[in-house]
């Protein structure tokens, strides 16, 4: 954690409550609309509010919108002329320019990781999170369905309920998660 990181104490009950009441309603939707293509635009329509209620009303928000800003301004004042490669000196010597005049960084430095390396890696990792939600998605929905056929009223509410008290209780831990880092 740096030192410009404000720590949170406790969890902010905002954040807690949007956690449990957008889960809800997430798994809810199906026994609310029937037609896929409406359940699709309803839980569009969830997940939105969930963004903008958090990013308007919470203290992880307002602190996501300020980094952005903060990312914004850095990257107008570097300008598009801005050709300096991250990390290196403002004074480096003569002997460090190639024969493009481009800067060719001492043995001593940290290289840092290619490009393709991160841009790979973030592919990777995105697809494989992407995987997992989907197969729980299924999951979850399938559970549903099956309390439907045994006659359970409401039974995506229900599952949803046991999300939302899941999230709450996460959303609660997080802050406490990270204080237990710092110590």
């Amino acid at each position: 954690m740096t030192e410009h990181e404000p720590t949170r104490r406790s969890a902010d009950p905002r954040t807690v409550a949007i956690a449990g009441l957008m889960t809800v309603a997430w798994y809810a939707v199906p026994d609310v609309v029937r037609p896929r293509w409406a359940r699709v635009l309803a839980k569009t329509a969830v997940g939105t509010a969930g963004v903008v209620l958090t990013l308007t009303s919470t203290a992880e928000g307002i602190e996501a919108r300020d980094g952005v800003r903060a990312l914004r301004d850095a990257a107008r004042a570097a300008g598009p002329d801005h050709t300096e490669p991250a990390g290196a000196p403002a004074d480096r010597p003569a002997d460090a320019v190639g024969e493009d005049n481009a800067y060719v960084p001492d043995h001593d430095e940290a290289t840092p990781v290619p490009p393709a390396v991160v841009a790979g890696g973030a592919v990777a990792g995105l697809a494989l999170a992407t995987t997992l939600v989907v197969a729980g998605e299924k999951w979850v929905y399938r559970r549903g369905e099956r309390l439907r056929a045994r006659g359970v009223r409401l039974p995506h509410t229900r599952v949803g309920l046991v999300l939302g008290a899941l999230a709450v209780a996460l959303a609660a831990a997080e802050p406490h998660l990270w204080n237990a880092e710092d110590r």
